[in-house]
This record gives C-alpha cells, structure tokens and sequence, in this order.
C-alpha cells in the first residue's frame, strides 16, 4: 500500500520538523542584533576594550536567547491548531524584528540616536518629503541586510529545519518548563540593564530601547517641580509705540547653521560676512538654541515663548500657539509681513506655521523660478532663489513699515550641494560639504544686506541673524541636530543688527527667546503683556539660567548657568558639567568634581521649565 504525500495546504496546516525550523529561524535574527551592534561599537568606541564592549552588547546577547527561548517556550506550550499559528507568528514577528533593527542600525550609525516610535511616525508623516532622502541612503549594504532580514525566515528554515530536527536527539522533559520560564525571565531583566556609565540609548537592543522609550517618557518629568499653571491670554499681549518711529524688521533664520566658534580648525575663515558684521552687532556672549529643530525654533524666535514641546508639528495646527507672534504684533501697529523660504511649502506644513504667527504673505521655494539655481539638498534650492522675490515684495510694500522673514536652507542634510565648486575648508568630506553650506548662508546674508542698501532701506531697518540650531558631527557621538544637546547642535549665530546704534557684547549666554523683546525694543515698541517674556538685550537684565531641551521626550536638557553648563540625561547615563570659558568643545566632564547638590538644582530648573511650558499648552488647549 503505498502512502500518500500531504499536500501543499496539509503541510502548511500541519507543518513538520517544527523545533528545528524555529532555531533555525530564530538564531539568525539574534546573531544579526549583536553582530550589527559590534558594528556601531567598533564605530562610535574604536578604543573600547573587551569589558566595554560587552557592557555595550550584553542587552543584544540576553535579547537574543530570550527572543528564541519565547518563541520556543510558546510553541512547547501550545497544541495543535494553536501551536500552527504560533508558529507562523514567530515566522513573522521575526521578519518584522529583523527588519527593525537593521532599520535602527543604519539610523543610530547615522545620526546617533535610537529609532522611537515618534521617529517613526514623524517619518511616516513626512514620507512624501523624505522619500528622496530615504531613496539616497539606500546603500547597497542597507538593501542586502533587508532582504535577509525578509528572505531568509522564510526560506531558510524548510531547507535546513530538517536537518537541525534531526540532530536534535533528546527534546527536554515537561519539569524543564518551569526552569525555561524562569530563564526567560532572567534574559528578559538583563535585556533591560545597562550600567550607569554606558548610556542605555546605545547599549540596550533595538527592540527593548523601542519598548522601555515610552515608560522613560513618561517618567522623566516628576509633576511636582511645576508651578501652578497659569491660563495663557495672548489677547492681553500688545506693543504700545514709544517714540513714533517705525522702523523695519527683518529676521533672517540659518538652517542648520552652528556658531563657528564650534567649529574645529578651519583653512580659511567659514562665515567672513558675519565674522565682520559681529563688531557691530548687539550679540550674547553665547546664543543658544531652545530645542534644535527648525519649526520648534522659529516659534521660539518669532514669538518669544517656549515652543510646543512635542514632535507632532503642533505648531501648524490652526490656533496652537498660546500668545501673539512678532508679525502680528506688529500686523496692530501698521506693519506689513512676509515669510520666505528655500524650501518646499509642504515640508513640517510650514505655511500653516507661518500663518499662526500672523505673517500675511508666504512664499515658499515652489513658487519661485528654480531657473539658473542649484538644488542643496532633498527639499530645497540655494537660498539666493530668494533674493528676487523678496526684492519685489520689498518694492511694492517699500510705503509702510514691514517685517520680513527669511529661512534658508543650505545648510541642512544631506548636504548635496548639487553644482557646486566646494572650498577645501577640512578633510572630512561631509563636514567639509556641510561647510560650504554654511559658508554660502553667510554669502547669502551679505546679499540680502546688500539688497537693502541699494533699495535705500538699510538705515531703517533692524536685522536680526540667528540660526535655528546647530549641527552635529560625532564630536559627542551624535551626529546632525535635533537630540544634539552639546553646543555643536546648541550654540548659533546671534546678530542683532541696528545701524543707528553701535554694537554691544551681552556676558553670558541668552537663547532665541530673547529675540522678540529685544526687537521690539529697537523698534520703538514697550511690550505689554502678562506673560512673561525674557528681558530685551537692550536692557541689561540677567538673562538668567537658559535652558535647551533634546526633540525627544525625556531625552536630554540642558541648563547654561554663566559660563557653567549642566546636560541632564534622564537617567540614560550620569549628568555631565562643563566649564565653556576653558573648555568650549566640552571634553573635560566635571560632574565628579561638582556638587552633586548643585548639579541636582540645574538639572530641575531644565525639568521645571519643560513642564511648565507642556502644562501652558495644555491649559491652554483645554479652554479653547
């Protein structure tokens, strides 16, 4: 009598060789964890030693065994048509967790950070304006690492499960199953664990950093730091005009663009427009960014008040904004707007934006001629695309007084620079490529300065130049800006300029949010408000401690006391304290000499200040 084969849907109901097919299968996506993570510990920790290095892999090994032994344990576990669909679910969380983390690799070995779940959806929101940036950094490495990460659960254990089943002599006994559950558990705690000098972003595996993210979200900020929340009344906010004279505001915002006292040893000065204009300008010692992202940074410029702390884009949304921006402070005494920009419309929804702060006019870089322009990077063309539009804008609005905004984008990732004949400025071809970038803004600075001295309304206008945030290289293992909390992706350009008065030096530090006070100052205006603002410039106040926080919730923050800053970590690893008068590129770490005492009240002036800022949007929100 001979036996008849199952068929095709009798095997996929009922399959064979189950044990060695999960082995098989689960093995590689362990291997693929720790040997991706040896990759970036060989790249961000060359000189790390054997102990380091299993400090930094240790969550990815346990991970690894404790993601086999799941899987393993929940098919023992089950029976019959329950242990069949357990089964193809390890086949496919595998492939889904195999695609994650070779995702998360290439993310953190390009920007120093782990992948969160408001990474992902940010990216999902802005694919159609990141997809030709997704599209340049699919290297042929990237490619072939996904498609093992999809084929080879699939493939791979019908041809080799087999065989491994075969091996496989002696299956443990059912008293193993208490021991296996008690082992996973084990492997599952020391996932989780990371030594409080390793810095628990780079050293847990990809999978358990997605998990614990939100947990540590939503512990960082203890409630009871706050003060009672006062309701925000932005109609209590206007300018009372002190001397008569109107004169013109123009705001110009620098993608990207780090102070270059940042900036390592350079063959030949980066910004020789702004190098010079600095001797007459009205600067801080230091500038600071207040969260180094570009829209959370122009809410802080244009309106003088904390930026919604979320990554959702809030300040797009119709009404989000709790008190009255420049333009339409200015809008009340006379004054024209408009907002210009390098970049496309769509990208962070700028035009809803630029309409919360009241500007009137908005021109993005789709409506300019691109005819003759370069394009810089996957967004946008070389700044000078505006110069035409704004000359025209400026002529026919040249009879009332006018504020104008300008945003460059240059300077920002990926730095493509497409026809340009680059200036040997460093070694490093991107920091060199990223130079140029900035190197042209400055360019682009003198051109528009340039522009209102031949329509003759240099004299009467203030000028305020200011980048956005900074951009990092590796200096402190993070690379580009919007969780750089060192003064790479902190410190900016902070010129104020005003040719009837000459310049001034601030001492210490001020951020962006002393931007808006200080222009109404120069422009005649006393601002009237029960919300509280920061000192103008003019008026040699204390600025007072300045804080800084990371994009990502619960992240980092930082406080700048003087020349002493303090960079909070939330527990990821221990806080740092640099002193910037001696040490500017922040790589003699104090904290073990410094009052732990002190370092604690810096740190909660950051923490205090975040939820003070949340809990206003809130408030808010919630009376609306």
């Amino acid at each position: 009598m001979t036996s008849v084969r199952p068929t095709f849907t009798q095997r996929l109901l009922r399959p064979r060789h189950v044990w060695g097919r999960l082995i098989v299968l689960l093995l590689p996506v362990a291997v693929l964890g720790v040997w991706l993570k040896l990759l970036r510990i060989g790249n961000f920790f060359p000189a790390a030693g054997p102990v380091e290095v299993l400090a930094k892999v240790a969550s990815d090994l346990a991970f690894g065994a404790a993601w086999m032994l799941l899987w393993m344990l929940a098919c023992w576990f089950a029976k019959g048509t329950v242990r069949t669909v357990v089964f193809y679910l390890a086949h496919l969380a595998t492939i889904v967790v195999g695609v994650f983390t070779v995702i998360n690799h290439e993310y953190v070995s390009r920007t120093g950070n782990p992948l969160t779940w408001d990474e992902m959806a940010y990216a999902w929101r802005q694919q159609g304006e990141l997809s030709s940036l997704l599209q340049s950094q699919m290297s042929s490495s990237v490619i072939a690492l996904l498609a093992f990460a999809v084929l080879a659960p699939i493939v791979v254990p019908p041809l080799l499960g087999p065989l491994v089943s075969r091996l496989l002599r002696k299956r443990p006994g059912r008293k193993a199953k208490a021991a296996a559950v008690a082992v996973l558990a084990l492997l599952l705690v020391l996932s989780s664990w990371s030594a409080p000098t390793v810095s628990a972003a780079f050293s847990l595996a990809a999978p358990v950093q997605l998990a614990v993210t939100p947990v540590r979200e939503a512990m960082a900020y203890p409630e009871g730091l706050a003060d009672p929340t006062v309701l925000p009344t932005p109609d209590a906010t206007k300018l009372v005009d002190r001397d008569g004279k109107h004169k013109n505001l123009v705001v110009i915002t620098l993608e990207s663009h780090r102070a270059t006292s940042t900036l390592p040893e350079t063959r030949q000065s980066v910004t020789p427009v702004m190098d010079a204009l600095a001797q007459s300008a009205i600067r801080p010692e230091r500038g600071y960014a207040v969260l180094p992202h570009t829209s959370k940074a122009l809410t802080a410029v244009t309106c003088g008040i904390s930026p919604a702390l979320d990554s959702e884009n809030s300040e797009a949304d119709p009404g989000s904004l709790p008190a009255k921006c420049l333009p339409e402070l200015l809008g009340e005494q006379g004054y024209s707007s408009a907002f210009f920009q390098s970049a496309t419309e769509n990208f962070e929804r700028r035009r809803g934006t630029v309409a919360n702060f009241g500007y009137q006019d908005f021109t993005p870089v789709d409506e300019m001629s691109p005819i003759g322009f370069r394009r810089v990077n996957y967004f946008g063309y070389e700044d000078d695309i505006m110069l035409d539009p704004a000359r025209k804008w400026l002529v026919a609005h040249s009879g009332q007084p006018f504020m104008l905004g300008m945003l460059t984008v240059t300077g920002h990732h990926d730095y493509a620079l497409e026809g340009f004949d680059l200036i040997d400025f460093v070694d490093d071809p991107l920091l060199n490529k990223y130079l140029n970038g900035i190197h042209y803004q400055d360019q682009f600075v003198g051109h528009v300065l340039d522009m209102f001295k031949e329509l003759g309304l240099y004299d009467n206008t203030v000028f305020v130049i200011t980048g956005d945030h900074g951009e990092g290289f590796g200096e402190h293992r993070v690379f580009q800006h919007d969780n750089t909390i060192y003064d790479e992706g902190l410190r900016i350009p902070y010129l104020i300029i005003d040719p009837s008065k000459e310049g001034k030096l601030i001492e210490g530090p001020a951020n962006q949010l002393a931007v808006l006070p200080t222009a109404v100052d120069l422009l005649g205006f006393d601002l009237v408000s029960d919300t509280q603002y920061k000192p103008s410039l003019m008026s040699d106040e204390p600025q007072g401690p300045v804080v800084a926080t990371c994009y990502a919730r619960g992240r980092c923050a930082a406080t700048m006391d003087g020349d002493m800053k303090v960079i909070h970590h939330f527990g990821d690893r221990r806080d740092e304290v640099y002193d910037l008068s001696v040490d500017p590129y922040e790589t003699n770490d104090l904290a073990a000499g410094t009052d732990s005492g002190w370092v604690s009240e810096q740190s909660d002036i950051a923490l205090k200040w975040y939820l003070e800022a949340e809990n206003a949007y809130a408030a808010y929100h919630e009376s609306k």
